[in-house]
């Protein structure tokens, strides 16, 4: 369900995910070091959910300087309930599926970093990290 989710998302909102994901991709450039800014963040206007009537989706993607224990580049999804709108009737997951449309290459993983409960909602925070090349199968060739 997850990647029919993020394939849909990715075709409502592609072109606003692609200037997200520019965006994204310029802040992990800046001087984000020692002596440098600590962080940068840019954001995605609100969008109505995919699939819970009644919810809204903030999207908010963040560079900051890397550690051992914490990837440079970070996405949060905060899906927010209209009033009226019950916690128990929200499918939260669609939240992984914003994530990985956010993330939208190959090159990426979205790691899942934990959350929490808002007064009107939850915010999910991931981390984007490089895959590892794949390794290429190389044939062996015949001594003739």
């Amino acid at each position: 369900m997850i990647g029919t989710l993020t394939r849909r998302i990715q075709a409502t909102c592609a072109d606003e995910l692609s200037l997200l994901r520019r965006q994204m991709y310029s802040l992990a450039w800046q001087e984000i070091r020692e002596g440098g800014v600590e962080g940068a963040a840019t954001a995605m206007a609100r969008k109505p959910s995919c699939v819970t009537h009644g919810v809204s989706v903030n999207v908010v993607c963040f560079a900051q300087r890397a550690t051992l224990e914490d990837a440079p580049l970070m996405i949060s999804v905060a899906m927010h309930l209209h009033p009226g709108r019950r916690s128990d009737e929200v499918y939260w997951e669609e939240a992984d599926a914003w994530a990985q449309a956010v993330a939208g290459h190959e090159r990426f993983r979205v790691e899942a970093r934990g959350g929490l409960e808002t007064l009107d909602g939850r915010v999910f925070h991931y981390a984007l990290t490089e895959k590892a090349p794949e390794a290429r199968a190389v044939p062996l060739a015949w001594p003739s």
